[in-house]
């Protein structure tokens, strides 16, 4: 079978299609949902996971560097061993805050020293490794509040950081910084020079365990850090060259990496102009050079500007769209060699105009070198000086071999670099002098012996390998899932002659980025919504989109015709051949469809104007196109890009081909990495088709799809992203040609097109009905009914319904517990275990009794009442109730202190004992749930992250209404069934029915049966949740006690489904035993 692939690739989805091109059929089509590999915060998924990394390394060098202190004070005979034991048993009359500040006055005893000295050990200040960190943006509100700390201290006159805490108004009610604030934090340079002081006080006071060796012993455990990374950690992140076997790649900052960066980029540059294209000039090339290494950024329009260029030529790799101008257009940024830049500045102060002469190449290289790789200001130090020895012990000269001056040094270390390029410095220096002669990148690796494979795999293979790793991780998932449909179609159909892709306007973009689409998205639906009412109110009962686009353009135009100024009566605005709505560039020699090209008019205008622009329209007559620009130029609801697109006095055939080409392909950086991925490493089918891989433009597929009637109620489930992909998939050459030359007719002779009833062109005949038919619930009817010559017997036999195939969340990582410790209260009368946890007043509301469970209210139900008294006054707005401070009420009547938390109860079924059991923690997510059966019962056990660090699986089956201790014990007498993840498919069948609830709708209904994904289990209650394969239905709570039938089913990437049997109970494999 020759066919082709169509892809739909979204965020969170890929719709696929199968385009029988033999018989002119969709052969197959689907869906594959996965989730996004990011937080709902748009943090990575490893993030929260590399956080609590950091945290427990962070704790657990703190706890050793406290047990070195207080082993110091017992090897010193400070303490005894039994003493320090015991040192936090007593109860203090001073705080240790207090006792640090006394300590300039009098001779501490030995039980105050000691805790003095471990509670400096606990809390050092802040401390950089790097210089550079001083400057970086997220520092800021940490270093200001330093500064200013500083400052209070010396206007005060304050010695020490205890001083100032103890002293000071600032730090009267809380001393330790809280979430989100730096009020509290000081320098480690500060705590470091109390502790001077301290020592040299407790001297003149005759402490005998001050002395000047203690001191030193004391100072180098507490100064005690390691590096950030060191040398050998980093170059083992780095990766190797890609033409060097063996060698490492360089720093991006080297003037080597950003002179080869420069020349690639300048050599890949075209010119086009009337006559063709052309590459650049010996002169041109070393000009542009000249200009990005003492310009800091290099625009187009420099380079125009400076070259001095005709007017008639252009950029070839700039896309000049009808929306800006070529002013505009070319204020792109052509070159930006920024990490050069940086170090240029430093190293012109620090040389002045002789830089050329004292700082060589190989210089610069071990400049970049050291402040990329190394991350600790004294390893760098050591490394320009030609002193750095590694962690065995062993001499590394720098790469120059060269000893640099301190002042130079000194400067140097406020410089930061992060990023490393893809070649080693030995690959470069045997590319560059070939770039240098002009060569692009490809030519000048093979004259310098090099293999190159940038432009094919030396071996294309029957199937797609693994996706190269992408520094975006929702890309990365997206396109590694649409390599597994890709296989997986092969695998079923073999080879294609070629695959088509368009992929999500939102895939590339960052979290925020999708935020605002979302919001614009959000706000053109408000719009829509509002032109939907209004419309109603015109007597247009069941408005179309084409009418909704006429109301918002009527609104735009303020009611009149763009091209005759006439006035559009509202009533007629939907009238059937009074109004239309035109392309200002003739769709037919533009292919834009966007709002930015349509303006609404009287119909005999749209006749009169045909194909043309308004300019060709109008501008024959100087008087009237006078008129229409200031008329145009006077509208301010009006966007600058429609006004030029209204204004544009040229629209040649070279315009009109940039236009089309850019309206047909998705040029995306996403885009054109998967299909150059695709090309370089899969093998097609033998065909004359020279178009293998086509990125489609979304703009395309969104005009056809609209034409063909499958814009209706999208949201509603997931099906939409298959349409998607089959229009992507037919979205041809020649298709193109059909919908260019029906435009065409349309714009000489809209008459024409009625009067011969010719409809918007199809792929083949009866296209649309098929589509309508392939996605409906009962496809095999529906063809049959079509009466379709291309599905024979056979093939009306192996039509399905589209099954959506959604990937399961298997993993069994993550947090084991809920980060919260909370206090272990008692048990509720139905045994539940009740707990405690601080909460801000701002987070406490009232119930619908008007109550809130505060712990301990029985003993003091004046704060109670209080808190109570503020929430009621607010309407139960806690954040308006607290604005104003609330103070605790007292006997006397005096203004007690002020409230900002209380303790509020919970109730959980299973917790967990931490902290030697002084503390307890919820349970994470539930990662599986274990199914059995015995005397006609299902029973199920929930498993938690938490279970992973055990020995032994958990047999506890949830019983509804009881407190874990309750649950029933699972033992040999149950049948184990399944184990059930995330997103596996299975089917139920109750004793009632099963209650569903349509997703887009709210509305209800109640159905014998039900085969959904499973989503999560309710552990008071043991009922099961599930959404049905295409998102339109979700159920209510399912009682697994109420089932007759339960039974799980395996789902491919295609979405065909197999019954599962004899599954066996697995244990949980986790890193730490694969490792």
């Amino acid at each position: 079978m020759k066919y082709r692939i169509g892809l739909d690739i979204g965020i969170s989805s890929c719709g696929w299609a199968v385009i029988n091109l033999d018989q002119e059929r969709i052969e197959d089509l689907g869906v594959r949902i996965f989730d996004k590999a990011e937080t709902g915060d748009g943090e990575p998924l490893a993030k929260p996971r590399r956080d609590a990394r950091g945290a427990r390394r962070r704790n657990r060098r703190k706890r050793h560097r406290i047990e070195r202190i207080r082993e110091l004070i017992v090897r010193s005979d400070l303490l005894t061993r039994t003493e320090m034991d015991h040192l936090y048993n007593d109860c203090f009359e001073l705080d240790v805050w207090e006792l640090r500040v006394d300590a300039l006055q009098r001779k501490l005893s030995k039980k105050e020293w000691a805790r003095v000295l471990i509670h400096l050990a606990q809390r050092r200040g802040f401390k950089s490794n790097r210089k550079s960190e001083e400057s970086k943006k997220e520092n800021g509100p940490l270093l200001s509040n330093i500064n200013e700390n500083r400052r209070i201290m010396d206007e005060n006159g304050y010695q020490t950081i205890a001083e100032l805490m103890v002293n000071h108004e600032k730090f009267k009610n809380h001393k330790r910084n809280k979430a989100g604030s730096y009020l509290s934090v000081v320098s480690r340079q500060d705590v470091h020079q109390e502790i001077v002081t301290l020592f040299e006080s407790q001297r003149v006071h005759q402490n005998p365990w001050a002395t000047s060796e203690f001191e030193e012993a004391y100072l180098e455990i507490w100064s005690s850090q390691r590096p950030y990374a060191s040398k050998e950690q980093i170059e083992k992140m780095i990766g190797f060259c890609t033409l060097e076997e063996g060698e490492k790649r360089a720093p991006k900052a080297s003037i080597s990496f950003q002179k080869f960066m420069a020349l690639q980029k300048i050599n890949h540059l075209r010119f086009v102009g009337v006559d063709g294209g052309r590459m650049l000039t010996h002169e041109e090339r070393n000009y542009i050079l000249q200009i990005a290494f003492t310009k800091k950024t290099v625009k187009y329009h420099d380079i125009r500007k400076q070259l001095q260029l005709d007017d008639q030529i252009r950029f070839r790799d700039l896309y000049y769209e009808a929306s800006k101008s070529v002013q505009e257009v070319e204020k792109a940024k052509f070159l930006e060699l920024t990490d050069y830049h940086r170090l240029y500045s430093t190293l012109k102060k620090l040389v002045g105009k002789n830089l050329s002469d004292e700082v060589n190449d190989l210089d610069w290289d071990t400049f970049a070198y050291a402040l990329t790789i190394f991350k600790d200001d004294q390893d760098i130090r050591d490394y320009l000086k030609n002193e750095y020895k590694d962690s065995k012990g062993r001499h590394q000269a720098n790469l120059a071999n060269q000893v640099y001056p301190d002042e130079w040094i000194d400067e140097l270390i406020k410089l930061s670099f992060s990023k490393v390029g893809h070649l080693s410095f030995v690959a470069i220096r045997k590319v560059l002098p070939y770039l240098e002669q002009g060569y692009t990148y490809d030519k000048a690796c093979e004259l310098a012996g090099y293999q190159f494979q940038g432009n094919a795999s030396s071996v294309k293979k029957r199937l797609l390998p693994a996706i190269p790793l992408i520094g975006n991780p929702v890309v990365q998932r997206a396109l590694s899932q649409t390599r597994k449909v890709i296989n997986a179609i092969i695998k079923r159909y073999g080879s294609p002659v070629s695959i088509h892709i368009e992929t999500s306007r939102e895939l590339p973009k960052r979290f925020d980025e999708r935020k605002k689409i979302q919001k614009e998205h959000e706000e053109n639906r408000k719009m829509n919504e509002t032109a939907r009412k209004r419309l109603k109110e015109l007597g247009i009962n069941d408005p179309r989109g084409q009418d909704i686009v006429k109301y918002k353009l009527w609104q735009q135009q303020n009611g009149w015709c763009m091209y005759s100024n006439k006035y559009i009566e509202p009533n007629i605005l939907c009238e059937i051949g009074c109004t239309e709505v035109d392309h200002i560039l003739p769709f037919s020699r533009s292919l834009d469809d966007s709002y930015n090209n349509k303006v609404l008019v009287l119909a005999r205008e749209n006749q009169n104007k045909g194909s043309k622009t308004p300019f060709e329209y109008l501008g024959g007559d100087e008087s009237k196109w006078n008129e229409f620009v200031k008329r145009v130029e006077n509208n301010s609801k009006i966007n600058k890009v429609k006004k030029r697109n209204l204004l544009r006095k040229h629209f040649n055939e070279r315009e009109q081909q940039e236009f089309r080409e850019r309206n047909l392909i998705d040029t995306q950086y996403i885009s054109r990495f998967m299909s150059n991925f695709i090309r370089q490493n899969l093998l097609f089918a033998d065909d004359p088709i020279k178009k293998k891989v086509v990125t489609v433009n979304g703009k395309v597929t969104a005009h056809l799809r609209s034409r063909w009637g499958f814009n209706k109620n999208r949201a509603e489930s997931d099906l939409h992203h298959a349409v998607d992909a089959v229009i992507v998939g037919v979205t041809s050459d020649h298709m193109i040609q059909l919908v260019n030359r029906y435009y065409q007719q349309c714009e000489e002779d809209k008459f024409y097109i009625k009067r011969n009833k010719i409809d918007f062109p199809e792929p083949w005949h009866n296209f649309r009905l098929e589509l309508e038919a392939r996605i409906s619930q009962s496809p095999q009817m529906s063809i049959k009914s079509l009466n379709h010559g291309n599905y024979d017997e056979e093939m009306i036999k192996k039509v399905r319904p589209i099954f959506v195939s959604r990937m399961p969340r298997r993993s069994v990582t993550g947090e084991a517990h809920q980060k919260t410790i909370r206090k272990f209260v008692g048990y509720s009368e139905n045994g539940l275990i009740l707990t405690a946890i601080k909460t801000p007043l701002t987070k406490i509301t009232l119930d619908k009794n008007g109550e809130f469970p505060m712990y301990g209210k029985e003993s003091d139900p004046a704060t109670y009442q209080a808190i109570k008294a503020r929430l009621l006054e607010f309407n139960n707005d806690p954040k308006k109730a607290f604005e104003k401070p609330l103070h605790k009420p007292t006997k006397s009547g005096k203004l007690g202190p002020v409230i900002k938390s209380v303790k509020i109860l919970d109730k959980q079924r299973v917790v967990r004992p931490i902290n030697q059991k002084r503390g307890v923690v919820y349970n994470s997510k539930i990662i599986r749930t274990d199914v059995f059966f015995k005397d006609g019962k299902y029973y199920l056990i929930p498993i938690y992250t938490i279970d992973t660090t055990k020995d032994g699986l958990p047999n506890k089956a949830i019983t509804a209404g009881k407190p874990y201790a309750e649950w029933v014990e699972i033992d040999d007498t149950f049948e184990f069934r399944f184990s059930l993840f995330p997103n596996d498919l299975v089917r139920v069948v109750p004793r009632i029915n099963v209650k569903v609830k349509e997703i887009a709708t709210g509305a209800k209904t109640k159905l014998k049966e039900f085969i959904g994904y499973y989503k999560s289990v309710d552990i008071s209650t043991a009922g099961i949740y599930l959404i049905s394969h295409d998102r339109v239905y979700e159920s209510e709570k399912i009682g697994s006690k109420t089932l007759v039938e339960f039974e799980k089913y395996q789902v491919d990437i295609l979405g065909n489904y197999t019954k599962v049997k004899g599954e066996k109970r697995l244990g949980l494999a986790t890193r730490h035993d694969h490792q």
